[in-house]
This record gives structure tokens, C-alpha cells and sequence, in this order.
């Protein structure tokens, strides 16, 4: 029997795997440990429920106490008038015995102490009833309060002139009584003091607004009194007028008559134009006439504005409401040149009365454009050219300019849209560095195509009596050749024409360019290089005599000299390319 693996159970006696017995032990603890658990959270819940529980008993036993005593306070003279009855009757009974005469009296006290004596019935009730019957007084009185109206009655010059509802209505009146007297110009106050007391308002009595209670201090005063129509602007009191008809067919017809270019909407005053009928000193009454002049009066002075951005003689003589002419009268030479931050002079007109109007415009505005600047290998170093030509963009708007005597007041944009794009403009700063080794290589093309090789020299030119197709650049073994310009890797490795290792790239226009001789190829066919990008070695491969690159620019199949597209005095175009190339010459010297 094997026995390496098992363990002996103390208790049965059974044999038990060793494995098996762990995870026996295992599961015991954990049960072991929840039951645990399980009654200790059991145990305080019970003790929990058991507080609360004891808490609510005292709550309701402390309870039940305070109504037992309430009872006892309100039964308390019901039992005293009970005992007091129990020692009442013993008495009667006992005088009973001793006579007719006092049991007639013992009855009589007896009788009177039930109804009349101390918690007698009516002692009892008059307590109980007393404070119900009281409560009940006071609410009926609320209430009857309540749905009462009250006001202020304004007494003034010793008499009642009027009932408000407010202490502000009279101080309104006050303040309009102020203003008819400041227009009579009278050197004699008017006492306007009142005064005025909280009583009930009953259907007799006549509730009066602010104008009708000014209308009854004046009346109530010495003074010498007309009934008119008041005319306030923005309700400032100006004068009165017997008529208010004929002044106001004068100002709706120089509304209809105001002059105005363009379409408007919304032509009104900007002031506020009120008629108050009321009483009015006779001294404020003014003449129809002098009313309408008064109202429809106006003035020119002379002004300066200074000229924004975008302004122009029409668009200030627009913004002034003046004839271009006049403007130019009092500007010699506006007309035709007008810049931002010029003084202009002007004519402003100021009316009694301003007429406001709305015009509807869609102006054009331009958006300034962002110049930024990038570094570009199309340029070499040294060199800032512009690569994108900014644009300026343009928005138009629509917006409601509101004019106040045909000068603009305000603006406001309803919508506005952008119709053209601003174009950023590219500043490129130049970062191609390959040229010759030497300025004295002097070669005036348009720069189209970048100087090739890492130094070098032109050993030999286009064309020539053996019909040379490119361009040779002596240089030695191992140089760097770059991309002259961005393109498209057409061919890369061995020509078997006699280039030797070559690179053919394809650019944009139609043109080519090739790289021959060289002594190691760095790109494949396909791929995509930028101007000024490794591409190969300078070498001797091919049908080559000296180790040089020749460079070939094609247009079409077509090849033209190099010579038209390079640029080598953009190379040399610093302060330190110059000094540098002095103090090579001086240790040439």
C-alpha cells in the first residue's frame, strides 16, 4: 500500500490524500470564518433593532406622560367641582335632619355653588368659552380687514383734493407740478406741501392718478389756470398748447418730408412725444406757432472727424448727411485722396427733435491675410523669396445702420458671410546648401533646378563640338549628389548607355533630370525624393574619364543646357560665404 502521498486522520482513523486534506482544511477555515461573520452582523443587527425599539418606547411613554397631565389639567376642575358637590350634599342631607329651615338653606348654597361658585357651570363654561369666543372675534376681524381698501387722502390748502394709492403717486405729482411752474419762470412759489392720512376707501370716494392729482393741486392754488394739452419730451414737461392737432400734422409731415438716399425703414423720432390734457398754469400755454417752430427747429455747427481705415469723401459725406460738394468745399482735394487719420471738417446738424431711421446694407469688408515663413530646400540658404502670394479675403454683411440726423448712430450685423478665402502668404527661407567649391563658378539660370553636388566644379559645358548632352561636375569619389528638385525616381542603377550608375528623375512640366557616373546608387525606382535629397555618390562608372557627375536636364525627351536652370550666385550671397572665401584665398597666398 502506498502511503508516501496520504495523511492519517486523527479522529477516523481514515486515510485521507495529502492533497485532498489541504483543501478540507482550507474550506473549514473559510466556513468557520462566514459563520463568524454571519452571526456577528446577526448580533448587531438584533442590537441595533433592539435601541431603536427602546428609543421608540420612551419616546411614546414620554409621550402618553404629557397627555395624561394635559388630561389631568383639563379634567382638574371637573373633579374638584365633584368633590366639592359629594361634601355639598353630605351637608344638605345633614341639615335635613336638623329642620326644614336649614335644609332649605344647605339646598340654596348648594345650589348656588353648582351655578355660580368657584368651577361652577358657569365659572367652567366662561373659562372654556371665553378664549373660543375670542379667537373667533379676532379672525372675524381679519377677515373684515382684510377685504377692506385703504388709501392716502391728500389734503391740500385745506381741503381734500383727491385719494391715491400710493405715497410715490404724490411725490409724481409734486414733480409735474414743479415742472409746469419751472416753465412759467415766475419769480412766486407755490406752496405744494400737503398732507396726507390712512383711512378706509368707501364707494364715494374717487381714487386719482399722479396727472390727475397735479391737476388738482394747481387748481387748488391762487394761481391763474387754463385747460390745455401738455407736451413732454421724454417726459420732461416743455409747454402747454390749446390744441395738440396742428402741432402734431407738423411734425408727422416733416417726418414725410425728410430727405433721405437709399431705402429706409423705421423713420421716427428719437425722442419720446407725449400729450398730457390736464390744468396748466395760463402763463405755460404757449402759441401754436411758436410750439411748432419750437419743435421743429433745428441748427448746423461745425465739427471735425478724424477718417477711419476704408473711408473715402462719399462714405463720410453718407455718415454726415452732407452734399459732396460741401464737403469738398470745406476739404479742398478730398475727393481725391483721402487716407486714415486725416482731420476732416464737417457739418453737424442738431434738431430740437432728431429724426432717427434704419437703412438696410450689405457692405463688403476685406480680410487681411497671414504672412508666414517656412523653411524650403527650393531655395538655397541665405535666400527669402515669396513661394505663396497673399490674398486678402472678403465678407459681406448685412446690417441695419441706424442714423439720428442723417448721421450714423449705430450698427448692428444681422448676418454676415464670407465670399472669398484669405491666402496665407509663404515667405520661404531658404535651406539648400549644396553649390560649388568656389563663387568664381558663376552660373545666372533661373535657380529652377539646385546646384547637384556637394562642391565640384563645372569641367566641362553643354554641347561643344562633341555634342556634350549635359553638364560634367568634377568632384571626388564618394561626394554627395542631391535631388536638384522634387520628383518622382524614374530609373536608379546601371545604364548599360554608358552613364554607369545612374538616377533619372521625373518633375513636374514635363522635365527630367539625370544624375550619371555615379559611384553608388542611394534611391530606387519609384520613389519619391524632395529637392536637396541624398541620392547618390560621385564615381567613375560607365564611359567616364575622372571621377565627376554628369548632370542632364531634359524637357520633353529634349535636352537643355543645365546652364539655363542653376543659379550658383544665390550660393554665395552672405557676409560669412564672403568672408570665408577671403580667408580662403589669403591661405591659398
Amino acid at each position: 500500500m502506498d502511503t508516501e502521498n496520504r495523511d492519517f486522520s486523527a479522529k477516523t482513523g481514515d486515510i485521507v490524500p495529502a492533497a485532498d486534506g489541504c483543501k478540507l482544511n482550507f474550506f473549514a477555515r473559510v466556513g468557520h470564518f462566514s459563520v463568524k461573520v454571519g452571526a456577528a452582523l446577526l448580533l448587531g443587527l438584533v442590537k441595533g433593532v433592539k435601541l431603536i425599539l427602546s428609543e421608540l418606547l420612551e419616546l411614546a411613554v414620554s409621550l402618553l406622560k404629557v397627555l395624561l397631565w394635559i388630561l389631568r389639567e383639563l379634567t382638574s376642575p371637573l373633579r374638584n367641582r365633584f368633590n366639592i358637590n359629594k361634601d355639598m350634599q353630605k351637608k344638605v342631607m345633614k341639615a335635613k335632619k336638623a329642620g326644614k329651615s336649614e335644609y332649605n338653606k344647605a339646598l340654596f348654597q348648594f345650589w348656588f355653588s353648582y351655578l355660580f361658585g368657584e368651577d361652577g357651570v358657569f365659572y367652567t363654561a366662561f373659562n372654556y368659552i371665553l378664549p373660543v369666543v375670542s379667537i373667533a372675534f379676532l379672525i372675524g376681524i381679519i377677515r373684515y380687514g382684510s377685504g377692506l381698501e385703504y388709501g392716502l387722502s391728500v389734503e391740500y390748502n385745506g381741503r381734500e383734493i383727491g385719494i391715491i394709492t400710493a405715497e410715490a403717486d404724490f411725490e409724481a405729482a409734486e414733480r409735474e407740478v414743479q415742472q409746469r411752474i419751472a416753465y412759467a419762470d415766475s419769480d412766486e412759489t407755490i406752496d405744494l406741501s400737503a398732507k396726507y392720512s390712512l383711512r378706509i376707501i368707501n364707494e364715494n370716494d374717487k381714487v386719482v392718478s399722479s396727472s390727475q392729482l397735479a391737476n388738482e393741486m394747481l387748481a387748488a392754488s391762487d394761481e391763474a389756470l387754463t385747460e390745455a394739452f401738455g407736451i413732454y419730451i421724454d417726459g420732461k414737461f416743455i409747454g402747454a398748447v390749446t390744441d395738440k392737432e396742428p402741432v402734431q400734422d407738423a411734425l408727422n409731415e416733416r417726418i414725410l418730408n425728410y430727405r433721405v438716399d437709399g431705402v429706409v425703414k423705421d423713420i421716427s423720432y428719437k425722442n419720446n412725444i407725449e400729450y398730457s390734457h390736464g390744468i396748466y398754469l395760463a402763463s405755460s400755454v404757449m402759441d401754436t406757432k411758436a410750439a411748432i417752430d419750437l419743435l421743429t427747429s433745428s441748427k448746423e455747427k461745425k465739427a471735425v472727424y478724424v477718417a477711419q481705415k476704408g473711408d473715402t469723401a462719399v462714405t463720410i459725406a453718407m455718415k454726415y448727411n452732407m452734399d459732396l460738394n460741401k464737403l469738398e468745399e470745406l476739404n479742398e482735394g478730398i475727393i481725391k485722396k483721402c487716407s486714415k487719420g486725416m482731420i476732416v471738417n464737417v457739418i453737424e446738424t442738431e434738431s430740437y427733435l432728431p429724426i432717427q431711421y434704419v437703412r438696410e446694407m450689405d457692405p463688403v469688408t476685406f480680410l487681411d491675410y497671414e504672412t508666414v515663413e517656412v523653411e524650403t530646400s527650393s531655395l538655397n540658404v541665405g535666400v527669402r523669396d515669396t513661394l505663396v502670394v497673399g490674398r486678402r479675403g472678403e465678407k459681406t454683411s448685412h446690417v441695419e445702420i441706424t442714423y439720428v440726423d442723417g448721421k450714423e448712430y449705430s450698427r448692428k450685423t444681422i448676418s454676415s458671410k464670407i465670399t472669398k478665402e484669405p491666402v496665407v502668404e509663404k515667405i520661404g527661407i531658404g535651406i539648400y546648401a549644396a553649390r560649388p567649391d568656389s563663387p568664381d563658378t558663376v552660373l545666372t539660370g533661373s535657380g529652377e533646378f539646385g546646384w547637384p553636388v556637394d562642391g565640384g566644379w563645372v569641367s566641362d559645358g553643354f554641347g561643344g563640338e562633341r555634342n556634350h548632352k549635359g553638364m560634367d561636375i568634377a568632384a571626388s569619389t564618394g561626394t554627395e549628389i542631391y535631388a536638384a528638385a522634387d520628383g518622382e525616381v524614374v530609373s536608379a542603377g546601371w545604364n548599360t548607355g554608358g552613364y554607369g550608375y545612374f538616377v533619372q528623375i521625373g518633375h513636374t512640366d514635363e522635365y527630367q533630370t539625370v544624375y550619371g557616373h555615379m559611384s553608388e546608387v542611394l534611391v530606387d525606382e519609384g520613389q519619391y525624393v524632395s529637392r536637396g535629397q541624398l541620392i547618390g555618390l560621385v564615381g567613375n562608372t560607365g564611359n567616364s574619364f575622372g571621377s565627376h557627375c554628369h548632370f542632364e536636364v531634359r524637357h520633353l525627351g529634349i535636352c537643355l543646357d543645365p546652364a539655363l536652370f542653376l543659379n550658383t550666385t544665390e550660393s554665395f550671397n552672405t557676409e560669412a560665404d564672403k568672408k570665408k572665401e577671403d580667408d580662403k584665398k589669403k591661405d591659398k597666398n
